[in-house]
Order: C-alpha cells, then sequence, then structure tokens
C-alpha cells in the first residue's frame, strides 16, 4: 500500500470511529437493527472473495476525490443537523470515492454491491411513523383472517380483542424489525441466486408483503394458541418463540418466490 492511499485510509478511520461508534450503539439499543452487526461482516467477505478475482486497474484519482469530497461534505452537514443517518450514509459516498480513486472504475463496478450492501446497517430516521402504520395494518389483516377462519375477533386500531382477551399490536410486533431484516436477506439473496436483472429486482420487491404476511401469520397464530390454551400460553410461551417462526416462514417464502420467477441455485462469487 502506498503512502497516499495509507494516509487517506487513516484519516477517514479517525473521522469515522465516533460514526461507527454510534452504528454500534443503534445495533444494541434498538431492536430494529440488531441485524446491523452482520451486515459490515458480509459487506467485507463479499468484497474479500471478490476482491481475490480483481486484477489491477489504472486509478480514477480525480473522479474518485470529487466523490470524497461531496461524501465528506454530507459527512458534514451530519456533524451539523446531529443527524446519524447523513453521517453514516456519506461512507459509502466517501468509500466509493476511495475505491474509484485508488482502485479505478472497474474495480468499484466489481465492488459495488458489498458497498451498496452497508446502507442496511444504516438505521432509517423517522422509522417510529412506519411503525405505527404497520401495527394498524397488521391488526386488520389478522382479524380478517381470524374471522374468515370462524374466530369472533374485533380489531380496534392497533388492539385485537377476542371474546375476554386483549392483545395489543405493539411496536416490536408490527413487523418491522422482520422487514427490515428481510430486505437485508433479500438483496444478498437476489445478488447471489442466479438469474436476469429484472427478475433480481422483483425478488427483492417480495421482500415487503412477505415480511407483512409472515407477520400477520404470526399474530393470527398467537391468538389461535391464546383460543386454545389460554392467553398465558400464548404471551408466555409461543411468544417468543414465534418470532423465529417469522424469519424462517419469510426465508422459505423469499425462496419459493424466487423459484416461481425462475432463479435457481446460486452462482460463484
Amino acid at each position: 500500500m502506498d503512502h497516499g492511499k495509507l494516509l487517506v485510509l487513516m484519516l477517514l478511520t479517525v473521522f469515522y470511529a465516533p460514526i461507527f461508534s454510534g452504528l454500534v450503539d443503534s445495533w444494541t439499543i434498538d431492536p430494529y437493527y440488531s441485524h446491523g452487526f452482520l451486515v459490515p461482516v458480509i459487506s467485507a467477505y463479499l468484497a474479500w472473495r471478490m476482491g481475490r478475482k480483481i486484477a489491477v486497474s489504472d486509478r480514477d484519482f480525480l473522479p474518485g476525490a470529487t466523490v470524497m469530497a461531496a461524501g465528506l461534505g454530507v459527512y458534514a452537514v451530519g456533524l451539523l443537523y446531529k443527524s446519524l443517518f447523513l453521517s453514516a450514509a456519506s461512507f459509502l459516498l466517501v468509500l466509493s470515492g476511495y475505491v474509484v480513486a485508488f482502485h479505478g472504475r472497474k474495480t468499484y463496478r466489481k465492488l459495488l454491491f458489498p458497498i451498496g450492501f452497508l446502507v442496511f446497517m444504516i438505521p432509517l430516521p423517522y422509522v417510529d411513523y412506519i411503525s405505527t402504520d404497520l401495527q394498524g395494518i397488521t391488526a386488520s389483516a389478522a382479524a380478517g383472517l381470524l374471522n374468515a377462519a370462524g374466530f369472533a375477533v374485533k380489531a380496534v386500531g392497533s388492539q385485537l380483542q377476542v371474546s375476554d382477551m386483549a392483545f395489543v399490536i405493539g411496536e416490536p410486533c408490527s413487523g418491522l424489525r422482520t422487514m427490515l431484516a428481510l430486505f437485508a436477506l433479500a438483496a444478498l439473496y437476489a445478488y447471489l441466486v442466479e438469474g436476469g436483472y429484472k427478475k433480481k429486482v422483483v425478488l427483492f420487491a417480495f421482500a415487503l408483503p412477505i415480511a407483512i404476511a409472515a407477520n400477520v401469520a404470526r399474530v393470527v397464530s398467537i391468538i389461535v394458541v391464546a383460543a386454545f390454551y389460554g392467553q398465558d400460553a400464548a404471551m408466555s410461551y409461543f411468544h417468543g418463540f414465534s418470532g423465529f417462526l417469522v424469519y424462517g416462514l419469510s426465508f422459505i417464502m423469499l425462496i419459493i418466490v424466487g423459484r416461481c420467477l425462475g432463479c435457481k441455485g446460486l452462482r460463484s462469487i
């Protein structure tokens, strides 16, 4: 590694150390982004696998430096407005510029997905507003399915009333956590699976309805268990276990959609 590249890398590490620390805090505290720890690990692994096959290309220093400067500008705005989202998002621009400046555009095109995948580690702002909407959608959909199956269920906002029992669809049960994690998983799966670009885009887009459907299925299953075995059994034993079932069901549904689209087998990287 030449001295210029090493110096820039050291400066960027110093600049972004507080942002990385903030991200780790978010992944630890925010239940919606507990998957954030895995994202940089997966991204680094993919970059390492691809890097072994990438031929050294000419540098494009001026375009790369321009992108880095733009990224640092976004970083400064993020610091000014105390926005972790902007400051962290700027890292993707800076990293892109760094790769272009010191490794060339061809290398950057090869590493575009590992770099872009890092977006899934960045907590979105105003995520609570999305969660509130999803709570109502989940409650209404679950009530409709349960009523169709013969259960007398009434949805009042984000609350489900079943005879003498009441269940509140709280923020952790809104499905947003599953949705955010599934978006990352869907992007990775769509990238790795064999298939055309359009099929991959459609496969990724299905992450949204799949996450909602899987979470609704979880709520329905909890109500059914409560109807037969009591509310305590449903909330004390089945509630936590059903969370793992949601992720498994979501991934199975994602694979099924991929097969229906003709995306079969994983490509080598």
